[in-house]
This record gives structure tokens, C-alpha cells and sequence, in this order.
């Protein structure tokens, strides 16, 4: 684009019909700043006659708070002159006749003539668009703090949720396990019915909270190499008992020396729930899954296919999208629909892919699909905290040792009690406050704390610092337990974190890693029972 406009002869009659042609209102500006020329929008847009404007200083459009600048402007563009819109980035206003100010957008073109050198300035009203802007910005917000009230509120529900679920499903696990009062097979019978209600209630909220943290954009992962065999026998093992239950076989065929997928190994597992779940679920009886590994093109596959009863045509577009059930939606079975879409999100977090195949009456397949890592996985994914690790058993005499409890509820606390009542070398502590736990840590040196992060008073972390800060305290193995199903915002300075409603298995895992010697006798676990653990809840 040129500088400036040279025109060789420009007389009145030729400027005038120019300057009315223009779509803007438009005014020609002598170089010291004088209104040379309007045309008839001006009007229209400031409310003066061409005739009014001419032989006055352009000062006279300017807003007053803008209007001691403008000369220093005029002067750069003197110097350096081309055409280009005024106050690029800047807030632009013009000041009509009857003093009202207005948000403009200002053109400004230099035009040279054989005699002299003007300034063409267009200026347009953009009061409409940016009153639009504005309620743009303002519905943004309004979606962003409503957005955040809904993360907030689904959080709270989870806590308030899990709270009262990790009393029942807690001493429903203590009754399946009491040896000394064993229950009925009449009575085991609805302590299962209690803990299949439990499980499925927290697979709901596990869900619902998931699609809310990937909605939002909170969802963290921890990518790493990733052996996907190993996944698979996991997920095979929690999927067996739900399979032998509904007379479907799980098989595989798994590539050999299959390297690491990149991925967040729970997320991944979570995926391959979902789906393994689905196929048991929508089975038939004596039909057959199966878990197919291989790799192509720097891309890990995981493929698990079912001879099930497959999913109608007219249904298939909607799979992998929330709240679709794929024509299940009045049938009997459990499912909210959202399964599959957090398959997909989780797996396009991870930079992978997903997809299906299905046939009504045959089968489907479901498949995910990641990218490759250059490295290995470590030998160990657990370290300390490893579900395989065998219980220490000491020979008599077994030593004392002393757990402390900082929880607010007493259901908590009372299934805490009857939970280490079945360790006849541990003492439990209570307190029921943070302020109080300090005290009793202090004075009692414990050998362990749980402590709960909700708490009246200062919270569990504040609590842990203070601890962390008293060098007699700093070698004391602290557990989170927590109602807050993510993690990831105060793992890290915990020894361990367990989500609330508690697994008992896990609570014996925990006892036999920190206080080994104080076992008589293996801690006999019951079944797992879903927690912060993703489990699938259909499609």
C-alpha cells in the first residue's frame, strides 16, 4: 500500500463527490489540524452540517479527556504519514454537537495533491458492535462463574456424598469379614445388596465428577510409559468376578514384546473398564470377551470385543456422546450414559483416539488407540504404596503401636474403631478436630496419623505443616482420608491418599506397609470395592 494518494488535479466539484460517495463520514484535515471538507454522514454521525465543521479545528470532535493528546498524535502521522486506522489497540471516542460521546473507529489516509497535503479521516460508529462485545464479555463471565459454581458444587457433593457412603459401605465390609459373629447366608445376602447399591451410587458420582473436571478443563493426568499388558491383566482380574457372575469368558490376544503406551496408566485402565463392563453387561450368557493388543505406525491398539447383542444402527452416531444409552434407555440395565463420552475425552486428553464396530445381534468391538513411548515402564508402578506387598509378620512378642484418627464425623470415627478393633496390638487415638489432634500427636508420638482434609477449625493440611514443621513429628507416616476424589491437589505432600468411602482392603494393605510387626496373621481382605478407583458406569 502506498504512503499517501498523489493526485495530479483534484478540483471542488471532484473532492466533493468523492467524499459524499464514501460509506463513512468522512473529513479532510489541513496538515496544522483544520476541517477542510465533510461530507453530509457527518451529520448523521455527529449531529453537525458539513458547512458547520469547515474552517474549524478537528479538536472540536474530540472528547475533552482525549483531546490534549491529540496534537502530539497529529504529529507523528505528519511525520510519518500512511494509511492506517488511528489509535490502533486504543479506545476511540467522537464527540457530537449536542455532547454526547460516542466509541468510534478512525481511518486515516494521507492525500497529496500538486499544491498540498490534507488528511482523510473515516470515521464509522461502532456503538452497536461494541455493545455487543460487551454482553459477549458479559455472558462469558456469567458462563465462566457459572461453570465454576457447578465444579464447586459437584465437589461439595462428592465430599458430602462419599461422607455418609464410607459409613455404610464401610461397616457393611466389616460385617462380610466378622469372624468371631459370621452372618447368615440370609444375612450375607443383604450386606451384598448393600454394597452393590453402595458401589453403584459411587460409580455415579465418580462419573458425573469426571465429565464436570474434563468439561471444565480441570481434568489433571499423569502421563508416563505405560505397559499395556500389565493394564489389561489388571482390569481382567477386576473383571472377572462380575463375568463368572454372567457366564461370560474373558479371553485375550496380546502382541508379543508390545512396547509402552504414553498414557496415564488409571485413565487408561478406567477406559478399558468401561468398556469391559459394557461388553459383560450387554452380553449373553456362554458368549465370550476379549482383550486384543497390537501396535502399527508409533500407535499402541487395545481392542475389547464381545459376541453380545450389539447396538442398532440408528443408535450407533450417538454412541461416545453424554447421556446416550444406545436404545437402553428404558431397559433394565444400571447405566447414566456418560461412560462412553469419558472415554473419549480421557483418551483424546492422552493424544489418543477411539471408535467401535457393531453388529445388532452379533457382537461389537470397542477399540482405544495411543501413542507410543520411547521409554519402558518401571519395574515398580506402586513404590511404597503397592497393593502386592506381603505382610511382615514379627514372632511374639508383638509391640504396641499407636494410630491417631483426626476426623469430624463420629460414623467415621466409630468404623475406624471397629476396624483396628481386629488388631489387638494397635491402640487408636481419636480427635475430632485438627486443634486437638496436634496436641494429641504431640503427646503421644504415634506410630501412624489418618487424617481427614475436611476438618472444623484449621484443615488437614495445615495440620500436616504444622506437623511436618516439629522435627519430633517429621518421621511420622501421615495418610490422607479424604472425600475429595481428586488427588492431585494434596497428594504430594502425604505419605498416602485414600478417597473416602474406604476399602477395607486397602485399610489392610495400609497396616500391613507401615506397622508390619504389629499382624499376628495376614489381614484377610474382602472383595475391592470401587472408590477413587475409576470403575465404568455403562455406556
Amino acid at each position: 500500500m502506498p504512503a499517501s494518494v498523489t493526485v495530479a488535479s483534484f478540483d471542488d466539484e471532484d473532492l466533493r463527490a468523492l467524499l459524499e460517495a464514501a460509506p463513512d463520514a468522512t473529513l479532510v484535515i489541513r496538515e496544522d489540524g483544520i476541517i477542510e471538507h465533510a461530507n453530509q454522514r457527518c451529520y448523521s454521525l455527529l449531529g453537525y452540517e458539513p458547512a458547520e465543521l469547515v474552517g474549524k479545528p478537528v479538536e472540536i470532535l474530540i472528547p475533552g479527556n482525549l483531546r490534549a493528546a491529540h496534537a502530539s498524535h497529529r504529529q507523528r502521522f505528519r511525520a510519518a504519514p500512511s494509511a492506517r486506522s488511528m489509535g490502533e489497540g486504543l479506545e476511540l471516542a467522537a464527540l457530537r454537537r449536542d455532547g454526547v460521546s460516542i466509541p468510534v473507529e478512525i481511518s486515516l489516509s494521507p492525500v497529496k495533491t500538486s499544491r498540498r497535503q490534507w488528511i482523510c479521516a473515516a470515521i464509522r460508529d461502532v456503538t452497536w458492535r461494541r455493545s455487543r462485545e460487551a454482553e459477549l464479555e458479559a455472558a462469558k463471565r456469567s458462563a465462566d462463574q457459572a461453570n465454576a459454581a457447578k465444579s464447586e458444587f459437584l465437589a461439595s457433593m462428592s465430599h458430602e456424598l462419599r461422607t455418609p457412603l464410607n459409613a455404610i459401605m464401610g461397616f457393611a465390609q466389616l460385617l462380610q469379614r466378622d469372624k468371631k459373629q459370621p452372618l447368615s447366608e440370609r444375612q450375607r445376602g443383604w450386606v451384598d445388596h448393600v454394597m452393590r447399591g453402595g458401589q453403584h451410587l459411587l460409580r455415579l458420582i465418580d462419573d458425573v465428577l469426571d465429565l464436570a473436571r474434563i468439561e471444565s478443563g480441570r481434568l489433571t493426568l499423569s502421563p508416563e510409559p505405560v505397559a499395556i499388558d500389565m493394564v489389561v491383566d489388571e482390569v481382567i482380574t477386576t473383571l472377572t468376578p462380575m463375568a463368572d457372575r454372567a457366564g461370560i469368558e474373558i479371553g485375550t490376544t496380546m502382541a508379543s514384546e508390545l512396547p509402552a503406551a504414553q498414557a496415564d496408566r488409571t485413565r487408561l485402565a478406567q477406559i478399558l473398564l468401561n468398556y469391559g463392563s459394557n461388553a459383560i453387561k450387554y452380553g449373553r450368557a456362554g458368549g465370550r470377551m476379549t482383550f486384543t493388543t497390537y501396535a502399527s505406525n508409533e500407535r499402541l491398539r487395545v481392542i475389547v470385543s464381545d459376541t453380545g447383542i450389539g447396538i442398532p444402527e440408528e443408535k450407533q452416531s450417538l454412541l461416545f456422546q453424554p447421556f446416550q444409552r444406545a436404545g437402553q434407555e428404558t431397559g433394565t440395565i444400571e447405566g447414566t450414559g456418560i461412560g462412553l463420552a469419558i472415554c473419549k475425552r480421557l483418551a483424546e486428553a492422552m493424544h489418543g483416539n477411539v471408535g467401535f464396530r457393531s453388529a445388532p445381534g452379533q457382537g461389537s468391538e470397542f477399540w482405544v488407540e495411543l501413542p507410543m513411548s520411547s521409554q519402558q515402564p518401571a519395574k515398580s508402578r506402586r513404590g511404597g504404596n503397592s497393593s502386592e506387598s506381603s505382610p511382615q509378620i514379627s514372632p511374639a512378642p508383638i509391640p504396641s503401636r499407636t494410630v491417631l484418627y483426626i476426623e469430624d464425623n463420629p460414623a467415621n470415627l466409630a468404623f475406624m474403631e471397629e476396624y483396628l478393633a481386629a488388631y489387638e496390638h494397635v491402640q487408636l487415638l481419636t480427635a475430632p478436630s485438627g486443634e486437638l489432634g496436634l496436641e494429641l500427636a504431640l503427646a503421644h508420638k504415634p506410630d501412624l496419623i489418618l487424617l481427614d482434609i475436611h476438618l472444623p477449625g484449621i484443615d488437614g493440611l495445615e495440620v500436616l505443616r504444622r506437623l511436618r514443621a516439629n522435627p519430633e513429628m517429621q518421621r511420622i507416616r501421615v495418610v490422607a482420608v479424604s472425600a475429595v476424589a481428586s488427588k492431585s491437589a494434596v497428594m504430594s505432600p502425604f505419605d498416602r491418599y485414600l478417597t473416602k468411602p474406604l476399602q477395607v482392603s486397602m485399610l489392610d494393605t495400609m497396616i500391613a506397609d507401615y506397622l508390619p510387626d504389629t499382624l499376628d496373621e495376614p489381614a484377610v481382605a474382602t472383595s475391592p470395592v470401587a472408590s477413587s478407583s475409576p470403575d465404568p458406569s455403562g455406556e
